[in-house]
């Protein structure tokens, strides 16, 4: 907290030529109207670096604004540059310039590691990659390392964006208990038009992407009561249970468990002999959603969602027509091998009978040879021996054969690689989940081993930080970011126990002290234009309503003891342009209220573009944080201090030290400075 020494001015930078006697500023309230008081000022409150610029230069410049903390970033990825330093962009001796720097002017120091990556899923353009899994979990790395060597612990910030869902299927239809009055869609028309991604588990590759308006056909198969009537509500000992009218049979009645994809081949469509052709059904979501249900009802061991049921229909009809494929070409299969065998037969006694008889006699072997054309009664046939005709029949059979190995051969391997994926389609955040808790897990393993490695000159032990980010994007949702730091703990613990020798209870505390979130209000702003205004509802209420539900998931965050570090900075809800807090609509006093309840202290206001000078003593302004001078109650406010000692409106009449100009500077009247 800055210090002046008289209630008038100590030098000539405290001087402002007018009164010091200021009205004093109006209380500060919260939404509701109520006035808020906060103990929170300069020692809690602190900003980033500038991210562009060398960050012992850019550690130093806040130090001197006043920041008590500080936190450095990196752009960068891979190999750094002037433009986009990395934290492998400073070495040892920088590192130890910044610790030294921190230690000095008593600041706490975190890192945000590079913002040009995002997610610990691996995600790309075809499925989840392990090669882009492991780049990223390689630059948080990298921040780690850096953070235990050069700052002061804390905090490794990386953004989460972790995988595509929809908006209006996860939080659209009031699924959330705790605020049912809550919907959101990422766009008007996405509640009938959603897209979901299904990825095979095994490799992690998309195996389809379906949107909600999309239809698809189906045969229409005949059930118990078409084929079975006899059987229905009896016993059926390979079911276990009573047979239903709308159970699958086979052809001769027996029961097809739907669980097994081999069988489902073995379901009896109906035939529409009017038009030669078997019948289909059309399902559009509606109808995939009835089946999904039904199958829910059946299947309670082994429970789908609509887009997995649409893939597995999807899929089916492609082994179906792989196998259809296949019993065409190879339905003469056996016939022609038979007669292969019988001709192969037929050449052998031809080619001994042609070898003893004389040449005089060798004519009674011989046949004619006719022309296979529409000018064949106009073509004269040719003369053939019969072992010759043999010889050629043998070969158009073995080519046919050859042709049905080739065809019949890859059908049944498209369709049994088809039945074989039928057990592994997932859900894309089922095997995402997997994923990215395994490499946030990974990543605190690695910042455990840093704390140890270098705690004789941590003030606190480094974390690493998952941050709300892209509300498109998994990981963008508080319920989500909960979801990632208690999976990603309960996986690092599992391996601190088995791989560390570690006691479970010891392991879990570890987990929690070096896995936690890093929560952005002004991101968790932007679900204000996905949230859905109830019909007739003023945009007031609707605001209202909104920031009632961004406070409660702060509450419902910090319950769950995930929260570690905050990020401060605003916006009107639309994109994310780190407005000076109290120029967006953010609830920012709601939200420190909060977290200061909660005894967290470790807030960093992040400026954007247009106010990396200013964001840092407004916002101190907008938490009512005072400069106070000795020997009087009299308070200024930082506005009055940064207008009246930075440039901001009023220039100062002496500067010293680092805020001095070159010597070829000069005033416009060139009046030489004091």
């Amino acid at each position: 907290m800055v210090v002046f020494n008289n209630p008038g001015y100590y030098h000539a930078l405290d001087n402002t030529f007018d009164s010091v006697e200021e009205a004093p500023q109006p209380p500060l309230t919260l939404d509701d109207g109520t006035e808020w008081t906060t103990s929170l000022g300069p020692k809690e409150l602190g900003t980033s670096a500038n991210p562009f610029q060398n960050q012992v230069q850019a550690l130093s410049a806040k130090i001197r604004e006043g920041a008590s903390r500080i936190e450095l970033e990196f752009p960068g990825q891979g190999k750094g540059s002037s433009q986009a330093p990395t934290p492998e962009s400073y070495g040892t001796v920088e590192r130890r310039e910044m610790r030294e720097l921190a230690k000095v002017a008593d600041v706490q120091t975190t890192t945000h590691a590079t913002f040009s990556r995002q997610g610990f899923s691996g995600l790309g353009q075809h499925g989840f990659n392990d090669a882009e899994r492991y780049n990223n979990l390689k630059e948080v790395k990298k921040a780690i390392e850096f953070a235990a060597e050069a700052t002061t612990g804390g905090a490794v910030v990386f953004h989460t964006g972790e995988w595509q869902r929809p908006i209006s299927e996860v939080w659209g239809k009031g699924q959330d208990a705790k605020h049912p009055d809550a919907q959101f869609r990422a766009y008007e028309e996405e509640k009938d038009r959603a897209a979901f991604y299904l990825v095979d588990e095994r490799t992690g590759q998309f195996v389809s992407a379906i949107t909600k308006d999309k239809e698809l056909f189906r045969p229409k198969y005949k059930t118990a009561k078409d084929l079975a009537p006899e059987k229905v509500g009896k016993y059926d000992p390979e079911k276990g249970s009573a047979l239903d009218a709308d159970d699958f049979v086979d052809i001769n009645g027996n029961y097809i468990d739907e669980t097994k994809a081999e069988r489902l081949f073995e379901r009896v469509p109906f035939w529409d002999s009017k038009n030669t052709k078997f019948e289909v059904e059309k399902y559009d979501w509606k109808r995939i959603e009835e089946e999904t249900r039904k199958w829910n009802e059946k299947h309670p061991g082994e429970q789908r969602r609509p887009e997995e049921m649409f893939v597995h229909i999807e899929q089916e009809n492609a082994i179906l027509q792989a196998k259809g494929a296949s019993l065409f070409h190879g339905q003469r299969y056996d016939e022609e091998s038979w007669s292969a065998k019988k001709v192969r037969e037929a050449l052998e006694f031809y080619r001994k009978l042609d070898k003893s008889l004389p040449e005089s006699e060798k004519w009674k072997l011989m046949t004619q040879r006719g022309v296979y054309s529409r000018a064949s009664p106009f073509l004269p046939s040719e003369s053939e021996s019969i072992p010759d005709m043999l010889q050629r029949e043998l070969k158009e059979l073995q080519d046919r054969m050859r042709y049905t190995h080739e065809a019949s051969a890859s059908s049944d391997a498209q369709a049994q690689e088809r039945e074989t994926l039928l057990k592994h389609i997932k859900p894309v955040d089922v095997v995402g989940m997997e994923k990215s808790t395994e490499g946030i897990a990974r990543a605190g393993v690695f910042a455990y081993e840093q704390t140890e490695k270098n705690k004789d000159h941590l003030k606190n032990k480094v974390y690493v930080a998952p941050e709300n980010w892209q509300a498109e994007m998994f990981g963008g949702h508080p319920d989500e970011l909960v979801k990632l730091v208690q999976g990603a703990r309960k996986k690092m613990a599992e391996e601190l126990v088995q791989m560390r020798g570690k006691d479970a209870e010891e392991a879990k505390r570890i987990a929690a002290d070096h896995i936690k979130s890093t929560i952005d209000i002004g991101h968790l702003n932007l679900w204000r234009k996905h949230f859905v205004a109830n019909p007739g509802e003023s945009e007031d209420s609707r605001n209202k309503r909104f920031n009632e539900w961004a406070i409660g998931k702060t509450k419902e965050m910090i319950k769950a003891g995930i929260v570690g570090h905050i990020h401060i900075a605003d916006n009107l809800g639309w994109d994310d342009e780190h407005l000076t807090p109290g120029e967006g609509n953010a609830p920012i006093r709601e939200f420190v209220k909060e977290m200061e309840k909660a005894g967290i202290k470790d807030f960093i206001i992040e400026p954007g573009s247009f106010n990396p000078q200013t964001a840092l003593p407004r916002a101190w302004r907008h938490f009512g944080s005072p400069v106070y001078a000795a020997g009087t109650p009299f308070a200024q406010p930082f506005s009055h201090f940064h207008q009246g000692h930075f440039g901001y409106s009023a220039p100062s009449n002496y500067i010293v030290g680092a805020y001095s100009p070159s010597n070829e500077w000069k005033l416009w009247s060139e009046v030489p400075m004091e």
